[in-house]
């Protein structure tokens, strides 16, 4: 039964034109976005300073991630535009294995598009910037090789969340909406509230996914070691998911 269900979200996956789609914007926007930037950088020599693997890699984090968040919840929320998940769980009631399956499924997903895009950005970068930037070397950076696991890690650790999200709210606009939110800002504005905000963001879902990225600890947190950033987020996306998956066994397919 798990493999014929793997088999079935997986040709669902890609019959469907809108993961086609989304594929394509993101490595347009992460690829597209460094070939600018190396490109201003060639035409402008002086500004070759600012060119470096770090700056480079938040293309992927601040314009890719993002999209794929999207492409992630609509694996959930398309089935209840369409009206179509009572078939799916009419061919198989086991529910979470189902969910399981298309959050496994896309996680790894996910992951490999990340990684494929982010060695796209440096070959392109280096390959454009050429001789401009002769010391933008992401191979021997330490934390330029540190994004090419952490950030498939990050974006694995998103579908789960925005997943969960899906879950719960078995709509596209919405959950988009609210993911976005969370990752594009709300997180800051609490922080920003008088006398509990700087108390209480270290613990807000996006906050410690940036602090644990960038690896950095906050001045308020009660812990002191940079993965304790990266359990707070999953900690957040567990529960979402789990609670999306408790309701989905008990609301009506």
């Amino acid at each position: 039964m798990l493999v014929n269900t793997l088999r079935a979200e997986w040709t669902k996956l890609i019959t469907t034109r809108s993961f086609w789609l989304t594929s394509a914007v993101f490595f347009l926007l992460t690829w597209g976005w460094s070939a600018l930037n190396a490109s201003v950088t060639r035409q402008t020599p002086e500004a070759a300073m600012f060119l470096t693997p770090e700056s480079s890699a938040t293309a992927v984090w601040m314009l890719g991630l993002p999209v794929l968040m999207i492409q992630s919840i609509m694996i959930i929320t398309t089935e209840y535009r369409y009206n179509i998940q009572t078939n799916v769980y009419m061919a198989n009631p086991n529910r979470p294995m189902v969910a399981v399956v298309k959050l496994v499924m896309y996680a790894v997903i996910s992951a490999l598009l990340v990684f494929i895009a982010l060695v796209g950005v440096y070959l392109l970068t280096q390959a454009i910037a050429g001789e401009v930037a002769p010391d933008y070397d992401p191979w021997n950076s330490e934390s330029a090789r540190r994004f090419l696991w952490v950030y498939p890690l990050v974006m694995a650790a998103m579908v789960l969340f925005s997943q969960g999200m899906g879950l719960l709210l078995r709509q596209t606009a919405g959950t988009v909406a609210i993911c976005l939110i969370l990752n594009l800002g709300i997180d800051q504005f609490i922080g920003r509230l008088p006398k509990i905000g700087e108390h209480i963001a270290p613990f807000m879902p996006f906050t410690a996914l940036q602090n644990w990225i960038f690896e950095t600890v906050p001045e308020k947190a009660v812990w002191d070691a940079n993965w304790m950033n990266l359990v707070i987020f999953l900690l957040w996306a567990g529960g979402l998911w789990l609670l999306g998956v408790f309701l989905l066994q008990k609301r009506d397919a």
